[in-house]
């Protein structure tokens, strides 16, 4: 017999129709679907066997104490919209705005760009048949456009069919990470010589290099506790399950990463890791280009791409759950809050989510010009994210006492630490990657962005609260 919802649990979600679907096995695996990107024990791997304190560092300065920060605000508030919420009742309304605003960059820009990493997975899959798919534009741009508008026809049915994919994708993620720790125990056991040393737990040299790599497996591997409490309101019952997720899911998640960057190092040196398809590497070192081998890479293909595919599909829901309870408090015009009468889904926000996603793969379609709008975007979009977790960490450090919420001095350091990683992490989402002729003007593109997002957002906000006023 399924649990009655927790009564605590927003009620403003029952006021408005949504349909409670998540259960606590929907949570941990969803925690599971946005945080593990198997693809960063590559990025990890070219650090050698060091690899191991930077990611301890990261766990330690970021993921627990998001991982605090998130169960304690969503056991005191577990509201729908989440950090919306938390950021709104903490510090203000308008940091709340902005944390949203924010986000939703992030998500856009994200998954507008994904049509390269979907293509690069189906050229694999299809073997030297397939080598021509990367250089074709318009197939990039049809993918892409024809997988957010599957995304958001799945979105629009709601969670009770979008649950089942991801936790779809979610399952076949925790089995790639599976095979991968086989190889490394099997490895072991054999005796088999290692390419590299696995483990060590020496400290890395310390530079600017090594606090780069650093900062984004920080934010990059480490973050996305948080996404899950925006369907605070579509939970069974948000104040125990949420919370619980974030303890089940956490030790598993970082015990994944750990093992998996060694079982990489053991089989492939750091100079030689194709940081595009890492966990390839390994299928197809560990078990060799036998029928097995080549079966088992194509499984694991096929999971990645419905790995990717399924955390569109929750990002894209979660951030058009941002517009609907803006909406609700009247800063947005009511449309964004309109449900489907059938499925009680944000239909009209889903859409205008799917169309910026959408003008965004367009708009990085557009030859040279369109790789550079890429790698400004991607960066003006994970410093958007840094602004997010600094706000949301505000909360503990800056914000009003909330009663609900009971700090103590371990949960403001935690707090510390991570709005010192996020801060820390923005400078370096300004510095250009391999290829671009001006370092300056790059640096100046990305920052200039990163301020007028900003800037708009903040219009938006006063455009709406003169809106509600006269309203």
């Amino acid at each position: 017999m399924d649990p009655a919802p927790d009564r605590a649990d927003d009620l403003a979600s029952e006021q408005h129709g949504l349909k409670r679907e998540l259960r606590l096995g929907d949570l941990v695996l969803m925690q599971v679907l946005l945080i593990v990107g198997l693809n960063w024990i590559g990025n990890a791997g070219e650090q050698g066997s060091t690899h191991v304190f930077l990611w301890l560092a990261g766990i330690l300065f970021f993921y627990i104490p998001l991982g605090t920060v998130v169960i304690l605000l969503s056991r005191a508030m577990p509201l729908e919209g989440g950090t919306y919420q938390w950021v709104k009742a903490g510090v203000s309304p308008f940091a709340g705005y902005l944390a949203a605003w924010n986000s939703s960059f992030y998500t856009i820009t994200v998954f507008g760009t994904m049509g390269p990493t979907l293509v690069n997975s189906l050229a694999y899959m299809a073997g030297p048949r397939g080598a021509w798919m990367m250089n074709s534009t318009p197939l990039v741009v049809g993918v892409v456009v024809a997988c957010l508008l599957v995304i958001f026809a799945m979105n629009v049915v709601g969670l009770h069919l979008g649950k089942w994919i991801m936790d779809s994708g979610s399952i076949l993620t925790l089995l790639c990470a599976a095979i991968a720790v086989f190889l490394l125990v099997r490895a072991a056991i054999s005796g088999r010589p290692a390419a590299y040393q696995p483990f060590s737990l020496a400290l890395p040299g310390f530079s600017i290099l090594t606090l780069n790599v650093f900062t984004k497996i920080a934010i990059g591997a480490l973050s996305g506790f948080d996404i899950a409490g925006v369907f605070a309101g579509e939970c069974r019952a948000a104040s125990r399950d949420l919370p619980r997720s974030v303890w089940i899911a956490a030790p598993l998640i970082a015990l994944l990463y750990i093992l998996g960057t060694g079982a990489l190092l053991v089989y492939i040196p750091p100079g030689k890791i194709d940081l595009a398809a890492p966990l390839q590497q390994v299928m197809q070192a560990g078990f060799g280009n036998g029928s097995l081998g080549k079966i088992l890479i194509e499984v694991t293909v096929g999971a990645l791409l419905l790995y990717q595919i399924s955390g569109a599909l929750a990002m894209v829901g979660m951030t058009a759950r941002l517009p609907m309870v803006i909406g609700w408090d009247g800063l947005l015009p009511g449309w964004w809050s309109e449900l489907h009468p059938k499925y009680r889904t944000p239909v009209k926000a889903l859409a205008m989510v799917t169309a910026a996603c959408i003008l965004v793969a367009l708009g990085s379609s557009w030859g040279a010009g369109g790789q550079e709008i890429i790698q400004i975007g991607i960066g003006a979009a994970t410093a958007c994210l840094c602004v997010m977790y600094m706000l949301l960490f505000s909360v503990i450090l800056f914000g009003k006492k909330l009663p609900e919420v009971r700090l103590g001095f371990g949960v403001r350091l935690a707090a510390l630490s991570g709005f010192l990683v996020c801060a820390a992490s923005l400078p370096f989402q300004i510095l250009p990657l391999a290829g671009v002729p001006h370092a300056g003007i790059f640096a100046l593109k990305v920052g200039g962005l990163i301020v007028g997002i900003n800037a708009l957002g903040a219009w938006l906000y006063w455009w709406g609260t003169r809106r509600r006023v006269s309203a």
